[in-house]
């Protein structure tokens, strides 16, 4: 399981595909401030955008 750190301030999460047909969530940020996390599938996805938008994390996700 990997941890990522999030900015103080990350935005708003969305799920997206990449080309290669993997499901990412992806912050609107740039920079040093953007946050990509790589999903096992679309429900996974899905469940760790929820938890980000909602915030209900210590500044820190497990995935």
């Amino acid at each position: 399981m990997a941890t990522y750190t999030l900015p103080s301030k990350p935005g708003k999460f969305r799920v997206h595909l990449t080309p290669a047909g993997n499901y990412i969530v992806i912050n609107d940020k740039t920079g040093k401030n953007q946050v990509i996390i790589p999903c096992r599938d679309e429900a996974h996805a899905r469940e760790v955008c929820d938890l980000l938008n909602s915030g209900d994390h210590p500044g820190q996700v497990t995935v």
